[in-house]
């Protein structure tokens, strides 16, 4: 069985990758797939800030995650395809290898331009690091 991991993000080239593992389940029925929306922790400036602001911003992060992911769990129920969607709160490439490792993943599909900033010109596109840090082979979708 493939047990493939996909990171979501709503972009474009993200909904090509799920496009991509549509068009393949017609030729290997036998697929997984995993969606995985992360969110950025929240950046927060000044010297006190509460809880319960934490929690509620935590909270915003997982429900547009979530929403995110309804759109590519659409395309992967009206195929047939076996699907779980997670979501996460935290840095992109971390919370990729952990759910790789963590799901038994033994591919990563994902599109190579996302929804990132402009410090992935600085520092390296997500798809990049994921090709470098995961376990697993990663296939990019154009």
């Amino acid at each position: 069985m493939h047990n493939v991991l996909v990171p979501f993000d709503g972009s474009a080239s993200a909904k090509r990758a799920v496009q991509y593992l549509v068009d393949f389940s017609k030729v290997y029925p036998d697929i997984q797939v995993h969606l995985l929306n992360v969110q950025r922790e929240p950046n927060l400036y000044g010297n006190y800030v509460p809880a319960s602001m934490l929690d509620d911003l935590r909270k915003g992060a997982i429900q547009h995650a979530e929403k995110v992911n309804r759109e590519a769990a659409l395309l992967l129920e009206q195929a047939g395809i076996s699907h779980q969607s997670h979501v996460a709160v935290g840095d992109v490439v971390t919370e990729v290898v952990a759910a790789v490792k963590r799901l038994g993943c033994n591919t990563v599909v994902m599109g190579t331009r996302g929804m990132g900033s402009l410090g992935n010109l600085v520092m390296g596109s997500v798809a990049t690091r994921v090709v470098h840090d995961v376990p697993v082979p990663v296939l990019l979708v154009k």
